[in-house]
This record gives structure tokens, C-alpha cells and sequence, in this order.
């Protein structure tokens, strides 16, 4: 590796990080100071500066001076890989080397000393020669892999991986990349790498780039089960342990966690689950490679806690295969979804005095056919004892409604003739630990919670029904209805709302004078050569997958169309060209699908989509505010053209020009409807859940009227 390219570096984003501060602000620095650090890498469009020279002028500068965080470093020294191997590929091999680094560095608590020396941390961290890097790094791999095999599978995918081998061929052309790697695994303490390597992974997860994980259990679930599981002493096992997330955190609570085992089809998921194990210290777990419905790894009963959150609707490849299972005792699932078999499997290794908790999608409560009789087979063999109802949206990669399965062996409920039944689907904010209460004095004490709508309903009733185990069609609960206090508030908000409505006091009938003539109208493309107006677009393309939580906020059609927040943002050092970014006062215009406008006030906005228009205004010829009001014209949207979907051709615009003078009065008006408009909106709204909160507060008796 060259000397130059030893020198840390980091983007335009991370500066902004390091700041505090947005994008658009480290663009201006760049722009306006001429003592600010040049390039020292990367490409035009994302250029990479030496971190220690752009600390130094921001500390000269009396600049913020922050930390990028360990996960950030890491995801950025993914993120330099685009173009080698998707994200991934990426991910797996920033995930396996700092695991490496892990088993390597003799400051790890994770340190193996029986390694090749060669291959230790320091060696390969400090290598001059980058050609015989990974193999080193693989033969080390090798090694740790024979002398521990109760580890496996550990390092499988990063021995297969073709980005590895594309990272090495392209380092004799640029040897910082693959420096770029190894400073970001080299840049903080070894004590914290199980730490960070958690961060990492969920921060992956968690990302624009969430969906390709899909081993991954969302976290509000994760902490649900382990929440649940908690007051359940004994080993954990999980059939379909993704990436592991759900059994460890499982295993990290409670008592009696002796053994911590799981299976999954998917070989780059147990990869994951051992690597994590691995990091954070947890030395009795065990994972095996396989279809749980094919191969039993692991022995009947061999836990008193099994965990399972298993895809949902799944179609099996082979059904015919099911109908002898022996681990499914109550009957084969529909073909079409297996959800019912997942219970079964639960079930299967569930040890004495032990307890399953599943989740599955609403629908495999109630579902006719074999369903409905696999779900009265577990009824009658006293296997179900308690199922909650949870809300949408819990699920990483759907929106669909859940519940949460609770199961003992047969005879081993905690009440034989009865199933505790929680809805909790109307309930948004989940808290976890009254959840956990509620299901525990249950099992404990056969105590219905009053905290929750819930109830216990008999077997009998259950099974006379079709075996149908939706909570809401049993409990009726007064529990999301509002007291008195509560509608007294409502009611007091709405008289609020309505005072505040005030007549518009400039435009009144006799402020309104009849035209003498039609004013002079001016296209878009007019402005233009005028050098009033201009046009930006953009000319970067984006996936969907690009797309996250954090970053810059991206223009869309809901923020110009209806003002509502972004629901997108984006790494702008994911772009390949300098962004098109909005400045205050910025005009932007949808003419795609259905014509509008809208000034941006503050500015800082990425434009990302050729179904947007920019408008600059430059000259002294029309407000920004004006121009965004009467490019909104019947006139104008009658010029959208376009079989299926409708456009309208910026050049086909066109606005009456007026002095600036009667702009501002014009906007004066406009404004005194548009914030009339605003305050008939909020009393909308408050009547509304008025009248909700009046309904649901009689029905259930909180309150009468006078």
C-alpha cells in the first residue's frame, strides 16, 4: 500500500458529521474558503478528504469538532466498495473481517493465540504487500475454524466471496480501497468490537439497505419475546434463528440459560448468528445449516424456551413431504401457507414445564380448513395458553397485523379448560414488560390482567366456534375509550379551534376591483432567457434500496403536493454526481402525474426525481411565492398531455406578470385564505376525534350526557 494512501480519509458527509452541520454547509465552506483541505481522494462527484487536515482547519476555524461513531466508520468503509459487490456482499465482508480482527488482535478479549502469527491483527493491518492480504487472512480463518469447530459455521461467507477476490484485483490499481477497509477495522479500541459489530449489523438492518436482511427480526419484537421469555428459566432454542437476534437476546435474560441452540435454512444466517455470539461473548451457543422440515439437528424436548419468529404465508416447496412429519402430530398445513406447522415444530422441542412463544400472522388464528383443524387439535390437547393480538407494522419487512403464540406441552397449560385471549392490535405503543406481567400472572396465578383488553374464554366455546383464536372477536374491552377528563379535553379543544378562525380582514367584497384588461401572460420559458428564473433537474439516478432514514431529505410528491414531512432521506456520498440541492426560496414543481408547487422555505433538500421540476428565481421580476401560486392555474393544468400517464411540459406553462408591487398584495390575500384554510382543517380534525372520543367513551359507559 502507498504512503499517501495510509492517510485516513473521509467524505463530504462525514464532515458534515464531524461538524455538525448539513451538506449544503461543508458545500459553502468549500466554496467560499480558499484555505479549506483540497481532495485527497475518491472522485470528482464524491470527493475524499485527509481527516486529520479537515479536523485541523475546522479546529483553526472555531468549527464543532465531533467523532464519527465506530458503525459509521464501518459503513462507510462499506460503502467505498460500491461497484465491487452489492450491499450484501459488502456487509458480510466488513461483518467477517472484524470478527477476524476479533480472534486476531492480541487486545481482543477474543484473542486466539494459537494462530499463525502472520495472520494476527497487527501483522495484516500494518502490511505493505496487499496481493497476499485476504489469502493470509483466509489461512488464519482456516485455522480458528479446526480448532474450533463447535464455532461453525463462522467464516463460510467470506471464504466464497467473490467481492473479496474482486477487492484484491482491484487494489493494484487502487490500493486505498482496500486500505480503506482495513484503517476503519483498525480505528477503535479492541475492547469494543462486539459493541460495534452489533451496531454494524443492526445499523444494516435498520438502513436504506433493510429488506436485503431477511433474516432479521425487527427489534420491537425481538425485545417483545425476550421480555416474554424472561421469567422462563432454562436452555432456548430457536427452529428458523435468522441471524440469530431473537435467540441471543433471549439467551441474555432470564435463568438457567445453559444452551443456546438454532437452525436455519439459509447458510449466510447462521454465519451471521455465530459471528455474533462470537463477538459479545456468549460461548454455549450452537447453530446448524439446514431445513428444519428435512433435517433434525437437535433432539425432542431439548429446551425449556423455544423462540421462533418463522416467515410468514410461506409455501412449502415439497407439501407431500409434510403429511408423515412426526413433528407435526396435529396435521399438515394448507399447502398454500405452512404457518400452522411452525406452531407444531415449537412443540417439538419444547422440554417439560417449558414454554413456546411464536409469532404468526393474524390470519393463522382463524383460517378454515386443515388450519381450523390443527388449531382444534392444539386446543383439545390443551396446548395453547395464551395468544396476544399485536398491531401492525411490528414486522421488518410487512405491514401485516401479528399475534403472539403461547404454547405448552400438552396438559401443561396453565389452565386446562381455558386460553387467555389479549388484544393489544388497537394498543400502538407496545410496552413490552406489561405485555411480559400479564402473560406471567397468567401462567403463574391465572389472573386475567386488567391492564390489557383481555379475558379468558373456555375450550369449549373456542372449539364450538371453528377454533377461532382472534382475540378481538372474544374481548370486549372499554380499553382505548376515553374518560370523562379525556372527552372534557376534546371538546375544550374544539371550541379552542374554532375561536381561533378569523375573517380574512384584507380580503374583503369591495377590496375586489373588475379587471379592465387581461394582464400580460409569461411563460416559464420567458423567465428563463430573462435570466429570472432557473431550471434545475436532476441527473443522478437512485435505487429504492438507497433510500433510508438518515441524511439529506428528499423532494418528493407528498412533501410539494400536500406539505407533509419527507418520508425520505438519503446518504448524499451514495450519489454519484454533486446533488442538485434546494436553496430558500426555491420553487419546486411536480408536472407528472398531476400538476403543483410549493416554495421551499429553508432549503437543504436534494432533488432526485425527473418528475420535479426546480425553479430558481434570480431576477427582480416575480416572487417565488407568486410564481407557486399561479403555476397552479386551471389554464395550466388543462396543457398536461399524455396517454396513460398525464404530463405537462414546463415550456407550456405560463403566469400573468404583475408589478411586484401588486404580487405582495395579491399574496397578502392568498395567504389570509391559505391560513383560513389551515385553521377549517384543525377544526376538521378536532371534530372529528370529538366526535370519535364522544362515541367510544358512551359505548363503553365512561361517560353519559347532562
Amino acid at each position: 500500500m502507498s504512503t499517501p494512501a495510509s492517510k485516513p480519509t473521509i467524505s463530504a458527509s462525514d464532515i458534515a458529521v464531524l461538524a455538525g452541520v448539513g451538506r449544503s454547509t461543508v458545500s459553502n465552506w468549500r466554496q467560499r474558503h480558499t484555505d479549506f483541505p483540497k481532495p485527497a481522494g475518491g472522485s470528482p462527484s464524491s470527493p475524499r478528504f485527509d481527516t486529520a487536515a479537515v479536523r485541523a482547519w475546522l479546529k483553526a476555524n472555531g468549527k464543532e469538532v465531533g467523532d464519527l461513531s465506530a458503525d459509521r466508520t464501518l459503513w462507510n468503509a462499506m460503502d467505498s466498495l460500491r461497484g465491487l459487490g452489492g450491499p450484501e456482499e459488502s456487509g458480510e465482508l466488513v461483518s467477517a473481517l472484524l470478527v477476524w480482527r476479533y480472534v486476531s488482535d492480541p487486545d481482543s478479549a477474543g484473542f486466539d493465540n494459537t494462530l499463525p502469527s502472520e495472520t494476527w491483527w497487527p501483522y495484516l493491518r500494518d502490511a505493505s504487500v496487499a496481493h497476499d492480504l485476504f489469502p493470509r487472512i483466509e489461512h488464519g480463518m482456516q485455522a480458528y475454524e479446526d480448532s474450533h469447530p463447535e464455532r461453525l459455521p463462522l467464516f463460510e461467507t467470506f471464504a466464497g466471496s467473490q467481492l473479496a477476490r474482486r477487492l484484491l484485483i482491484e487494489a493494484a490499481r487502487r490500493p486505498e480501497l482496500l486500505h480503506r477497509v482495513m484503517a476503519a477495522l483498525s480505528s477503535f479500541d479492541a475492547a469494543s468490537i462486539g459493541t460495534i459489530f452489533v451496531a454494524f449489523r443492526d445499523r444494516l438492518t435498520n438502513s436504506s439497505l433493510r429488506g436485503y436482511d431477511e433474516f432479521a427480526t425487527s427489534a420491537v419484537l425481538v425485545d417483545l419475546v425476550a421480555a416474554v421469555a424472561r421469567s422462563i428459566p432454562g436452555p432456548v432454542h430457536d427452529p428458523v434463528a435468522g441471524s440469530g437476534r431473537m435467540l441471543l437476546a433471549v439467551g441474555a435474560q432470564g435463568e438457567e440459560r445453559t444452551a443456546l441452540t438454532g437452525q436455519d435454512v439459509n447458510l449466510a444466517a447462521c454465519v451471521q448468528a455465530n459471528q455474533r455470539a462470537l463477538v459479545i461473548g456468549r460461548d454455549n451457543v450452537t447453530m446448524r445449516v439446514g431445513d428444519v422440515f428435512e433435517t433434525d439437528y437437535f433432539e425432542r424436548g431439548l429446551a425449556q424456551v423455544v423462540v421462533m419468529d418463522p416467515p410468514y404465508g410461506l409455501s412449502y416447496h415439497q407439501p407431500e413431504r409434510l403429511y408423515l412429519n412426526p413433528r407435526l402430530p396435529y396435521g399438515s398445513p394448507p399447502k398454500s401457507r405452512i404457518d400452522t406447522a411452525w406452531l407444531q415444530i415449537a412443540l417439538w422441542y419444547l422440554g417439560e414445564g417449558g414454554r413456546a412463544i411464536v409469532i404468526q400472522p393474524a390470519g393463522s388464528a382463524f383460517e378454515a380448513g386443515s388450519a381450523g383443524k390443527i388449531r382444534a387439535a392444539l386446543l383439545q390437547n390443551r396446548t395453547v395458553e395464551a395468544i396476544v393480538a399485536l398491531p401492525g407494522g411490528l414486522a421488518s419487512h410487512t405491514q401485516i397485523s401479528l399475534n403472539l403464540w403461547v404454547l405448552a406441552r400438552p396438559g401443561e397449560t396453565s389452565d386446562p379448560e381455558s386460553v387467555l385471549l389479549i388484544d393489544h392490535s388497537q394498543i400502538k405503543d407496545i410496552d413490552v414488560d406489561i405485555v411480559a406481567g400479564a402473560l406471567q400472572g397468567w401462567r403463574d396465578h391465572r389472573k386475567v390482567p386488567s391492564s390489557l383488553p383481555s379475558g379468558a374464554v373456555s375450550l369449549s366455546e373456542l372449539i364450538g366456534e371453528g377454533a377461532n383464536l382472534t382475540p378481538k372477536r372474544w374481548v370486549s374491552s372499554s380499553h382505548g375509550a376515553s374518560d370523562i377528563d379525556e372527552v372534557r379535553t376534546h371538546v375544550e379543544a374544539l371550541l379552542r379551534t374554532t375561536k381561533e378562525i378569523k375573517p380574512p380582514q384584507k380580503l374583503r367584497p369591495d377590496s375586489l376591483i373588475k379587471g379592465g384588461q387581461e394582464h400580460r401572460l409569461v411563460g416559464i420559458a420567458d423567465l428563463v432567457k430573462a435570466a429570472s428564473v432557473t431550471v434545475l433537474k436532476t441527473t443522478d439516478r437512485v435505487r429504492e434500496s438507497d433510500y433510508g432514514v438518515e441524511g439529506a431529505p428528499v423532494v418528493t410528491g407528498a412533501w410539494i403536493c400536500r406539505n407533509e414531512m419527507e418520508s425520505r432521506r438519503i446518504n448524499l456520498g451514495l450519489l454519484e454526481h454533486t446533488p442538485v440541492m434546494t436553496q430558500p426560496g426555491d420553487v419546486l414543481v411536480q408536472n407528472t402525474g398531476g400538476l403543483a408547487a410549493r416554495v421551499d422555505s429553508e432549503g437543504g433538500r436534494v432533488l432526485l426525481s425527473p418528475s420535479y421540476q426546480l425553479l430558481r428565481v434570480t431576477g427582480e421580476v416575480v416572487r417565488p411565492e407568486y410564481l407557486a401560486e399561479f403555476i397552479m392555474t386551471a389554464a395550466n393544468k388543462s396543457q398536461a398531455v399524455g396517454a396513460a400517464i398525464q404530463r405537462v411540459r414546463l415550456q407550456d406553462l405560463k403566469i400573468p406578470l404583475l408589478p411586484l408591487a401588486e404580487q405582495d398584495r395579491v399574496l397578502e390575500s392568498i395567504a389570509e385564505v391559505r391560513r383560513l384554510q389551515a385553521a377549517a382543517g384543525a377544526v376538521l380534525r378536532a371534530a372529528a376525534e370529538t366526535r370519535d372520543a364522544l362515541v367510544e367513551a358512551i359505548a363503553a359507559g365512561t361517560i353519559t350526557l347532562a
